[in-house]
């Protein structure tokens, strides 16, 4: 199982550098909407399929704010709920850090979570974008990695 999900993120990331193209580095969106798939996984025991939305609201060129709600299946069974800061040092890289709640399922418990991770977004013409994400997220309990794909929109 593992071994097919690294085989079908590296085709992924094959396919977008072929068929991707770069937008002026003067342009920006304020707004960007954003779906990922990918996987959420504790070590090399646990994982399960990852399912994320996200928005952000750019500020300048450097800096965002926005938020995120995620769930991760498989093996964890929870709903994470972020609020999470943009960073873009270069043109197509993206830092975050998002502090945020995590409920896992069948427990009204809330523990407290926090993200940081990194993403690379190719172009894909004026408005869409492809971005290959990975995530740390630490909790009280366990640090989990979660790696996977964002399709977005810019507007």
């Amino acid at each position: 199982m593992r071994r097919k999900n690294i085989i079908y993120l590296v085709m992924s990331l094959i396919l977008v550098v072929v068929f991707t193209s770069s937008v002026s580095g003067n342009e920006f969106h304020r707004h960007h909407l954003a779906l990922s798939v990918g996987n959420t996984q504790e070590g090399f025991g646990e994982h399960g399929l990852s399912i994320a939305a996200d928005y952000e609201y750019r500020f300048s060129r450097l800096f965002g704010l926005g938020g995120m709600v995620e769930y991760a299946g498989g093996d964890f069974e929870h709903w994470l709920g972020f609020v999470t800061m943009f960073f873009h040092p270069a043109e197509h890289w993206e830092i975050i850090l998002a502090p945020g709640t995590e409920i896992e399922k069948g427990t009204r418990d809330r523990d407290f979570i926090f993200r940081t991770g990194v993403a690379y977004l190719f172009h894909l013409g004026a408005k869409y974008s492809i971005a290959p994400e990975f995530f740390v997220d630490f909790s009280e309990n366990e640090t989990l990695f979660v790696y996977g794909l964002s399709f977005g929109i810019g507007f």
